[in-house]
């Protein structure tokens, strides 16, 4: 009984140090939350303005004429997927790439190629068929707007040097501090829907139209727009990411807090029965010692 009590008080006392760790863990992950959607809320809108204006600028002429929105026929595919680099945030990046080898068994025939933005969707799929052409990892659950350059680029590049047809991103969409949505998003070829510019065209028609005289050209703004929307478009699923991820992390780390109290009060009335049975027990042993001496 002796060694069962040490087992228990050691018990209680980890519990307690855990509790400590996750509740630390959560008051980090709640102050890096606050950061990233506050970069992620200032660069929405900028994102936005910069659709708004290629909704304004681009018209049919334009759009036939720019490659990017050129659908092809091939089945050269990139799936560029956004997990975090440190693990402990539930459910997260489970089902992202849940989603992501969901996608990629779906179309057995297409040749596949991973460009993995986070360590844990990188450890997982480099043990997989399906081989990974480009990794972004390191970013420390922030988005960084020189990688989110490269990676732009990257893309871009392969989807002109015809290396790739169609360009996929799976990512976390923020929603809520509780709730982040995975999202699939074509990001190559681009499209009128995606853009909002079917939306302004027939706003226009409805609306006064305005006769914009365009300097240079409406195509030669779209090659310098476009790059630049790419490049916002991934910055911006890089900060949807990150603080999805710290969000995720801070549930949690509070749900964990929660059960190390529950655990940790389960325990320790456990322990104070045991004690207090010890204690019944030599109470009796001295009662029936003395009883003996006695008779």
């Amino acid at each position: 009984m002796a060694e069962s009590l040490k087992v228990l008080r050691r018990r209680v006392r980890s519990v307690r140090s855990i509790k400590q760790i996750t509740r630390a863990m959560e008051m980090v992950s709640a102050a890096k939350l606050r950061r990233a959607q506050a970069t992620l809320m200032a660069g929405r809108p900028y994102a936005r303005k910069l659709q708004q204006l290629i909704s304004h600028v681009a018209g049919s002429t334009a759009i036939a004429e720019n490659p990017l929105f050129h659908a092809r026929e091939g089945n050269r595919k990139i799936l560029v997927l956004f997990t975090s680099d440190r693990g402990l945030c539930g459910g997260f990046n489970h089902n992202l790439i849940r989603e992501a080898q969901t996608r990629l068994k779906a179309e057995p025939d297409a040749d596949w190629k991973l460009v993995c933005v986070g360590r844990r969707g990188h450890d997982y799929f480099r043990r997989r068929p399906w081989p990974i052409v480009e990794k972004v990892i390191g970013l420390g659950g922030q988005p960084d707007d020189p990688e989110a350059r490269r990676l732009a680029d990257f893309l871009l590049d392969g989807f002109r040097n015809n290396e790739c047809d169609v360009v996929t991103l799976v990512y976390p969409a923020f929603i809520s501090t509780a709730v982040n949505k995975t999202t699939v998003e074509q990001y190559l070829p681009l499209t009128p829907e995606a853009l909002g510019i079917e939306e302004e065209q027939e706003e226009g028609r409805e609306s006064k139209e305005v006769d914009y005289i365009l300097e240079p050209s409406a195509e030669l703004l779209l090659d310098s727009l476009l790059p630049r929307y790419l490049s916002s478009k991934t910055y911006i699923t890089m900060a949807e990411a990150a603080t999805s991820e710290h969000g995720a992390r801070m549930i949690a780390m509070n749900n964990a807090s929660k059960n190390c109290t529950e655990l940790g009060d389960a325990l320790t009335l456990q322990l104070n029965k045991a004690r207090q049975a010890t204690i019944t027990r030599e109470l009796l042993d001295i009662v029936g010692g003395a009883e003996a001496l006695r008779g």
